[in-house]
Order: C-alpha cells, then structure tokens, then sequence
C-alpha cells in the first residue's frame, strides 16, 4: 500500500505522527523529513522493510545504515561510545550530522552486513522527534535519493510519482533541503570527517 500524509512541519497533528508509527510498526518504510534532506526510515527489526529500502536505492551490503535516535541515553544502549565521543555529540546533537560509532550486538546482525559499526543521528526536526517518541525505540535511516540523481529528493510534489505503487507511507511536510548532513567518523583514536554537510565542523 501507498500513503501520503501532509503535515505541518512544525506543528503535525498527533493522530498523523501515529499512523506513520502503525505503519512502521507493520513493517512498511516510511518516507519523513529532517533539518537536512527527507530520510528514508524503517524499524531495525523490520527486514522487509530494510530489504525495500535497499531495491528502492540500489543500496548494498557496505551501506552505512543512521540509527536515528531521540537522545544520547537510547544511542548508548546501541553503540559504543567513550567519553571523548559522548563531549561531542553532547555538544552538536540534536542537529545535522551522522557520527559513526562501532556498533553493540542490540542491533539486528542483518543491520551491518560486512560492516560493524553505524551511525548516529539525532534530528532538530518536530516532526521526527514526534515520530521517535510515537515509535518508542530508535529507527534505521538513509537518505532520500533516488539511484542515478545527484541530489537528494527534495520536493514529494515530484518525488511522490517515483514512489507510487510502492508499499511505504509518505509524511509531506512541503519542501526540504538538499544538503546533506555532516559524517564524523568516531570509532579512531581522533574524530575524522568524512562528509562536509549542512552542520559545521571545527
């Protein structure tokens, strides 16, 4: 099935954010917007919905999956984070940026492929934020580009005819950015950018 929900970005009513919640919860992928670009956004548990994800973007099994988060204390319990790791994300967060983090065994082996470690987004986003706490655990995420583009999707006036037809669920907040956010690898003995986004890095 198909759904499209329109919302206001700042102020999405309640009985919206929670039929994306049901949605997910029956293991469809959902489409939603952040301060950055729109995410595609699934549960960790869901392998039919992560496995929809992967077709829809041509992804394979080296892709860095987000784990989106709705604070620091619910990314613990997933990743492994030192204290030089918890200053900086305690400092930036919530806002644009992926930092990567080796990964504990919470998250679902299929999650990581090859890869042990994933990343860590926590959204400046109501919408979002509304939709973490409706859900009650932490979502996979990727963002919204569509394979051979060279820029994020950005408006669902245009992006929704790509995904018709398709069994995920839409939240339309309007028009989104097409900047993508700032990845910070952590896992080394020093922070490593490996992606100049939308948020600022010293």
């Amino acid at each position: 099935m198909f759904e499209r929900l329109r919302v206001h970005a700042e102020r999405p009513q309640i009985r919206q954010i929670q039929r994306v919640a049901s949605l997910l919860a029956q293991g469809l992928p959902a489409v939603v917007p952040t301060e950055s670009t729109y995410t595609l956004i699934c549960l960790p548990e869901s392998a039919e919905a992560q496995s929809a994800i992967r077709r829809l973007r041509q992804l394979d099994e080296t892709h860095l999956w987000s784990l989106v988060c709705a604070d620091l204390s619910q990314a613990a319990r997933y990743v492994r984070m030192d204290n030089k790791a918890h200053r900086i994300l305690h400092r930036l967060l919530p806002g644009p940026y992926t930092f990567i983090l080796p990964a504990l065994s919470a998250l679902p082996k299929r999650v990581f492929g090859k890869r042990r470690d994933v990343g860590i987004r926590i959204p400046e986003h109501t919408v979002f934020h509304m939709l973490l706490e409706a859900v009650g655990q932490p979502l996979l995420s990727t963002t919204l580009q569509f394979p051979g583009e060279e820029y994020p999707a950005t408006d669902p006036e245009e992006f929704i005819n790509q995904l018709k037809g398709q069994s995920i669920v839409v939240i339309d907040a309007g028009w989104c950015g097409m900047v993508t956010t700032t990845v910070v690898d952590l896992c080394g003995d020093e922070p490593e950018l490996l992606r100049e986004g939308l948020g600022e890095w010293p």
